[in-house]
């Protein structure tokens, strides 16, 4: 069972990321934090021409007037444009234009009276569903007991998310003597929202309401909302890099050195004496800059909360920078303690051969189904916490075994479904190995097989 927690642990953090294999100005200079961006060189070299986001002025599109907005999480101002406030401060939202930053006026609060930027993902309207501080809608069942069995919540603390099984289908989550009990909440044909059949509320506020002074067939009295474990990331570092992606260099500290390896090194920094990034130089003559910077255009465009946001990249000089968010949590290298192990081809090319496809190793053919060849050595080190794969065997004989069919066996507390979907990862004839896509629904059918069954209010 520690072993399936774990796994699923480790899972739900990359599950999402798995669909992305199968299938973009000037800036306002202010004395202070001014986030400088700068244009890049690089884009006028027309014998490799590389495609370059200029922030062009947008069409104003005003917010209607009065539509106001509450604050889900805090936020300190990163540049001299932005706007601080604080959780549950009203702010009125007064250009939406920007996308993922607006302009907006402090109502209440640390900034009152004061208008900025402001990231859009940490405000909801206000006396939406979405400004209900019980509402996690995209929290799935494990993640919901995580966090409400986390230190800080007491007894009847709950939250109301998305059904993982039904969509379209919303459950109630709910702390109780150190367990979790989940119940549906349905809808009756007048739109009515009920736990049992013998109460029917209007709209999901009421029905907390109610439940909050009584538990009437639930197992305890609804108390308060779930504590929030993490708030999110802001699109970008600010309102003007979110699509620009070379920064001037001198906004950048490095502060600690976390790692190195064998293109450069990653150190924990500061952008604009404001907000804490990771920094990866490259060392020189790693990579060709005009290369790396299409890299960069693409990699700006992925945006998922369990992928790494590339925030931006300083090129104009070597080092060459890569900006990108700080993992609070380190490595998932470190977290599950496995080493690096790089073999050299004649080539000269470097990858790590344990965790490589045989056609990749022999022919340098690298393709989706290599990467799935990949995510089953993932698997692997998942269920193993982090074991070395082939633990017995030199990367020499690693070569030379899985030409002649071997591969590794099933580790030890590992279902047969599991290593099922592994040895499925491994297949010889890289077309017969599965999509990402297959892998995932798999995934998500293996884990929803034993957290199908919900609490009876009847029996209270």
């Amino acid at each position: 069972m520690e072993v399936r927690k774990a796994f699923s642990a480790c899972w739900e953090s990359c599950c999402s990321a798995l669909k992305k294999s199968e299938r973009s100005g000037g800036d306002t200079k202010r004395d202070g934090k001014d986030g400088t961006v700068i244009e890049n060189r690089f884009a006028g070299d027309q014998s490799a021409p590389v495609p370059v986001a200029h922030r062009t002025v947008p069409v104003p599109v005003p917010a209607p007037r009065g539509e106001l907005y509450i604050a889900l999480y805090a936020y300190a101002a990163r540049t001299a444009d932005d706007l601080s406030f604080s959780a549950g401060d009203t702010l009125e939202a007064l250009d939406k234009s920007p996308g993922d930053w607006w302009v907006a006026k402090a109502l209440t609060g640390v900034s009152a009276s004061k208008t900025g930027y402001i990231p859009a993902n940490y405000v909801a309207l206000l006396e939406s569903i979405d400004a209900e501080p019980w509402y996690f809608p995209d929290t799935k069942r494990l993640d919901a007991e995580k966090m409400l069995l986390a230190e800080g919540n007491q007894q009847g603390a709950f939250l109301v998310r998305n059904c993982e099984s039904q969509r379209g289908e919303l459950s109630l989550s709910v702390l109780d003597n150190g367990k979790v009990k989940h119940y549906k909440l349905k809808k009756n044909e007048y739109g009515q929202y009920f736990v049992s059949k013998s109460k029917f509320f209007p709209t999901l506020k009421e029905l907390v309401e109610y439940y909050s002074r009584q538990a009437d067939g639930l197992c305890v009295r609804l108390g308060q909302p779930c504590k929030k474990m993490e708030v999110p990331q802001t699109y970008g570092l600010s309102y003007n890099t979110v699509d620009q992606w070379e920064i001037d260099r001198r906004t950048i500290k490095l502060l600690k050195k976390l790692g190195a390896g064998q293109f450069g090194e990653v150190f924990e920094g500061l952008w604009n004496d404001t907000t804490s990034v990771a920094v990866k130089t490259l060392k020189p003559g790693t990579m060709d800059p005009q290369d790396f910077l299409r890299e960069a255009q693409i990699m700006k465009k992925l945006r998922h909360p369990k992928l790494i946001q590339l925030y931006a990249v300083c090129t104009l000089e070597e080092p060459i920078y890569i900006i990108t968010e700080l993992m609070k949590n380190g490595s998932l290298l470190e977290y599950l303690q496995k080493n690096d192990n790089v073999y050299e081809a004649k080539e000269g090319t470097k990858f790590p051969v344990k965790w490589t496809a045989p056609e990749a190793i022999h022919n340098n053919k690298f393709t989706i189904k290599s990467d799935v060849w990949s995510f089953g050595i993932l698997l692997y080190e998942i269920l193993t916490f982090g074991q070395m794969p082939y633990p017995t065997m030199t990367n020499f004989q690693v070569v030379q075994q899985l030409p002649l069919g071997y591969r590794m066996p099933c580790p030890p507390n590992c279902s047969s479904v599991l290593y099922g979907l592994m040895t499925d990862c491994w297949k010889e004839d890289e077309q017969d190995r599965p999509t990402f896509e297959t892998l995932q629904w798999k995934l998500e059918d293996y884990f929803e097989q034993d957290v199908s069954s919900y609490d009876d209010a009847a029996r209270y």
